[in-house]
């Protein structure tokens, strides 16, 4: 199966210049932006940093003064703008009836060099769809990929309801990991919009249980910083974060050694205090700690990894860890590791 990551083409780059001396009278109303018009929505949006994500492919530069309109189209009065805070806030509490004008053509830089211009509202609309369309792109993967927090899965409808309190993880490059029933399976995690829809591609390597269920183009119903629900016509999940400080991981990724060589050196003992919250243990020092290849040699408790510093035998790689009573010796709990290399520029 061929799966093409999906990047935003291009960013725009919108300067408004301010508006002086303009001369008293009524305005064409297909001049002006009015109050609650999609236009006017989606500048609002695009004013406002939504969620932690500042970085907007429309930086406003400020200050400039924008007209306000009344419901005759004449002119009200002006209001200058200074921030990315003052322009949402003014949006927010602009009355109903009333409307804003900008003065065409806008130019534009494209993030290839080229001048771009804007005749009209209509290609403004245009323009901030899809600016937005790239930034939300960028906003979800930024929520996705805290690296103190992981996705803990809540079955909501269908028929996979075993999954219901297992874990996604998702690294910044793209790579996840699924934490389940004392397995982990790795694989990649992609969103991306057909349209106006926003999907996240699932793909997992592991038994055929794991891939009838997860490997499917989801669409994400909603998202915010904390939830995600996706659905593919059979079930629903929500995936809900949870951040534990300095860290809550089971997905480990170092860079190759070599490029194309797909090993890497895994410092097993660094990872400790990451994947010990899984747990439940109160006391690290409670326990002793060792690391195995398979699961089989791990409940046997032989052919422990001795080399902490591990090279990889294949990637992605799942090992395991086996924490045992420091005291009596006995087997307290068990968990796996996905490690993967990655290559690094």
């Amino acid at each position: 199966m061929k799966i093409l990551k999906l990047f935003p083409l291009f960013f725009l780059m919108v300067f408004f210049g301010s508006c002086e001396n303009e001369p008293l009278g009524k305005i064409d109303p297909s001049q002006v932006i009015q109050v609650n018009s999609e236009l006017y929505q989606l500048i609002e949006k695009a004013a406002n940093s939504d969620f932690t994500n500042e970085i907007t492919c429309i930086d406003f530069n400020y200050g400039f003064t924008l007209i306000i309109y009344d419901e005759d189209f004449e002119i009200f009065g002006y209001q200058v703008i200074n921030s990315d805070s003052e322009f949402s806030d003014f949006l927010g509490t602009l009355e109903e009836g009333k409307s804003i004008s900008l003065s065409y053509p806008i130019t534009s830089t494209l993030n290839s060099g080229e001048p771009y211009t804007i005749n009209n509202n209509d290609e403004l609309k245009e323009a901030i769809e899809k600016c937005l369309i790239a930034d939300e792109i960028t906003t979800c993967n930024n929520i996705l990929t805290e690296t103190s927090c992981i996705w803990k899965i809540s079955h909501i409808e269908g028929p996979n309801s075993e999954y219901d309190s297992s874990y996604f993880e998702v690294s910044n490059s793209g790579n996840v990991g699924l934490y389940s029933d004392e397995n982990s399976f790795a694989g990649t995690w992609i969103t991306y919009f057909i349209e106006d829809e926003l999907h996240l591609n699932i793909f997992l390597i592991g038994n055929e249980d794991v891939k009838d269920a997860w490997n499917y183009d989801w669409k994400v119903i909603s998202y915010d910083e904390s939830q995600m629900t996706i659905e593919n016509g059979t079930d629903r999940f929500q995936l809900l974060k949870e951040c534990t400080e300095p860290c809550k991981k089971f997905l480990f990724e170092e860079c190759e050694i070599r490029p194309g060589s797909e090993k890497a050196i895994f410092n097993l003992d660094s990872y400790f205090e990451c994947f010990f919250p899984f747990t439940r243990i109160d006391d690290p020092t409670t326990v002793r700690t060792t690391y195995y290849e398979n699961y089989e040699d791990m409940l046997s408790g032989i052919n422990p990894i001795v080399n902490l510093l591990y090279e990889n035998t294949i990637n992605p790689q799942i090992i395991y860890v086996r924490f045992d009573d420091i005291i009596t010796g006995e087997l307290l709990t068990s968990m796996p590791l996905v490690l993967k290399v990655i290559e690094c520029s």
